[in-house]
C-alpha cells in the first residue's frame, strides 16, 4: 500500500554492505533447521534476540508476548537474510497470510538488482513456505503490491528490466501460490510508471498507478518547481481474473508526488489520491485530497470529489461493503501533526469529516504505549477492515516506531500500541485483518540491515 521512499534507504543503497553493523545483545542456537512440506516454521534456528532497548523480544518461534495488555506474537524476521529487503505488504484470507517485498540479490550494492519475493502461510501466520522470486530478472524491481481473493492471489510491481523507463508489472497464481503465470506489462509506454496500487473483489481485478514523463522523473525534482508538470494516474481493470484487461482510463493529469489508492466491492471501484501541485504548479484548484468511483466495474467513473484542501497526505482505503474509510498522515516531503479520515456510509456519495484519530489523556503504565501521535506517515489499514490503522512515527532522531491504534468509533479516545519498540529505525508498515486476528509487518534496520519483521495479535473487543 504505502510506497513512500524509506528515510535510509538510499544512504543504505549507496553504502550497503560497508557501513553493516551488528546490534545483537545474544544469539542462542538450540535446534536444526527443519522443513516439513516445503516449509519452515518461524522458530527456524530457534533464535532468540533481544534488541538494544527494546521491550519486545525479536524471536523466530511461536511464542506469544504481552503487549500493553494484548497478546501478540513475538516479532519474527521473516526475510532472516544479509541482503537488503524493503516496501514489504501483507495480505490474508481465512487462515492464510502472505507477504511480498524486494530484495537485493547481489552483494555489488552498484548493481542494484532487486527482485520481488513472496512468502505464505496457510496456518494464521505459524509458519510460512520458503520465499518465492517472482520478478527473477535482471533489473530493479520494486515496490510490490498484494491483493488477495478466494479466486486467487494477484501481484503488481514497478520494473525497468526491459526497458528505458518503469513498468507496472502484473502476475497472479489461481492454485494458492502454487505456480504463477506469465508476467504482463500493464502500463507499456514511454513514461516511467509508478506508485502501483492493486485491488480484487471476486474475479475482477483493479490497478492504477502514476505516469511521470522521462523529462519530470528526473532524481533532482527540486528543479520541477521551475516546469511544467506532466504526469497522470491511470487506471486498469479486468472482469475475468486478470486474464485479460480493458484499455487504460486516465483517471486524472498534471499532478505530481501523487500516491492513487484503490479498493473495491463487488461493481463498485474507487479511488483515491493526493495531489501535492501547490508548491510546484500553483494549481490551487487541482491540490488536495480527491475521490472517484465506478459503479460499473471501472468502465466509467463519475465526476472526482475534493475531498480535503489542506492536512492532507498519502491516503489508504478501507472498503466494508457501503462503507468506506479513507484514512491518512503525512508525506516524507511535509508533517502533519495527526492522522485524519474520512467515512461514507453510502458507497461513497456523501463523506463524514475529516475526524482526527483522539488519543488518551494520560499515559498507561506500559513501555508500548504511546501517549500522543508526533509526526505520522506511510499511515495504512487493512483493505477490508477499517477498526485498525498502523503506522510510522517519530520517537527521536535515530529512532522510529511502528504503531497501532483503533479508529473504529471517532467519538472515543484511543490508545496507542508501540509493536515495533527498538531502538531502531522501523518503517513503512502493512496490515492485514483477517478471522480475528491482525497481521502486520514492517520494514526494520535495527538488525543490522533492512528486514521485514511480522507479527500478529488478536482482535480485542475492549480494546478502548
Amino acid at each position: 500500500m504505502g510506497k513512500q521512499m524509506s528515510i535510509f534507504h538510499n544512504l543504505y543503497l549507496k553504502n550497503m554492505h560497508e557501513s553493516k553493523f551488528i546490534l545483537f545483545t545474544f544469539l542462542i542456537l538450540i535446534s536444526s533447521l527443519f522443513y516439513i512440506n516445503e516449509s519452515f516454521a518461524i522458530n527456524e534456528n530457534n533464535k532468540k534476540l533481544i534488541l538494544n532497548g527494546s521491550s519486545r523480544l525479536f524471536d523466530n518461534d511461536n511464542n506469544n508476548t504481552l503487549v500493553s495488555g494484548h497478546i501478540f506474537s513475538k516479532i519474527t524476521n521473516i526475510t532472516n537474510n544479509n541482503y537488503d529487503s524493503v516496501y514489504g505488504q501483507i495480505a490474508a484470507i481465512d487462515n492464510k497470510v502472505y507477504v511480498v517485498w524486494q530484495e537485493s540479490v547481489t552483494d555489488n550494492s552498484n548493481e542494484k538488482n532487486y527482485e520481488v519475493y513472496l512468502k505464505k502461510s496457510e496456518d494464521q501466520g505459524n509458519t510460512f513456505s520458503k520465499a518465492i522470486n517472482l520478478s527473477n530478472n535482471s533489473g530493479f524491481s520494486e515496490h510490490p503490491q498484494i491483493a488477495v481473493s478466494k479466486n486467487g492471489i494477484f501481484i503488481v510491481w514497478g520494473d525497468n528490466t526491459n526497458s528505458n523507463n518503469t513498468e507496472i508489472m502484473f502476475t497472479k497464481s489461481l492454485d494458492n501460490g502454487t505456480t504463477f503465470g506469465k508476467i504482463k506489462n500493464l502500463s507499456n509506454n514511454s513514461k516511467d510508471s509508478n506508485n502501483q496500487e492493486i485491488s480484487v473483489s471476486d474475479q475482477n481485478v483493479y490497478v492504477v498507478w502514476q505516469d511521470i514523463d522521462k523529462t519530470d522523473s528526473s532524481s533532482n525534482k527540486k528543479n520541477l518547481k521551475d516546469k511544467e508538470i506532466s504526469s497522470s494516474i491511470s487506471f486498469k481493470g479486468s472482469t475475468d481474473k486478470g486474464n485479460t484487461f480493458n484499455d487504460e482510463i486516465e483517471i486524472t493529469n498534471n499532478t505530481y508526488d501523487s500516491y492513487p489508492k484503490v479498493n473495491s466491492f463487488k461493481n463498485y471501484v474507487y479511488v483515491v489520491w493526493n495531489s501535492e501541485n501547490k508548491s510546484s504548479s500553483k494549481d490551487y484548484t487541482n491540490t488536495g485530497l480527491f475521490f472517484i468511483k465506478s459503479s460499473d466495474y471501472g468502465k466509467n467513473f463519475d465526476n472526482s470529489i475534493r475531498l480535503v484542501n489542506d492536512n492532507f497526505g498519502e491516503s489508504q482505503i478501507s472498503v466494508v461493503k457501503d462503507e468506506l474509510v479513507i484514512v491518512w498522515g503525512g508525506l516524507h516531503s511535509k508533517s502533519i501533526n495527526n492522522i485524519y479520515f474520512v467515512q461514507s456510509e453510502d458507497n461513497g456519495v456523501t463523506f463524514k469529516g475529516p475526524s482526527i484519530i483522539l488519543q488518551k489523556d494520560t499515559k498507561p503504565n506500559y513501555n508500548n504505549y504511546s501517549d500522543r501521535i508526533n509526526n505520522p506517515s506511510n499511515v495504512e489499514i487493512a483493505n477490508d477492515d477499517h477498526s485498525y490503522a498502523v503506522w510510522q512515527d517519530i520517537i527521536s532522531q535515530e529512532n522510529q516506531d511502528i504503531f497501532l491504534g483503533n479508529i473504529k468509533n471517532s467519538t472515543q479516545s484511543i490508545k496507542i500500541i508501540n509493536l515495533s519498540n527498538n531502538s531502531g529505525i522501523s518503517e513503512c508498515p502493512s496490515i492485514a485483518i483477517s478471522n480475528n486476528n491482525i497481521y502486520v509487518i514492517w520494514e526494520d534496520f535495527t538488525p543490522g540491515n533492512h528486514e521485514i519483521l511480522f507479527t500478529k495479535g488478536a482482535l480485542n473487543s475492549n480494546y478502548n
